[in-house]
């Protein structure tokens, strides 16, 4: 993953009183998802990866 921004950081917590408790924030975004959103979209992440390598 590369995301064009200076001095960016991601980050990962958990926000434990939300409805979505997951949460990526990164430059100046926040993402906020269920534990099965974050789930489905790290296997996602990590198939594609898969694919791209030789």
């Amino acid at each position: 993953m590369r995301l064009h921004a200076r001095n960016m950081t991601p980050d990962v917590f958990l926000d434990q009183p939300a409805r979505r408790t997951v949460v990526l924030r990164f430059a100046g975004l926040r993402l906020t998802m269920t534990p099965t959103e974050a789930r489905a979209l790290a296997d996602q992440l990590h198939d594609t990866a898969d694919r791209s390598e030789p």
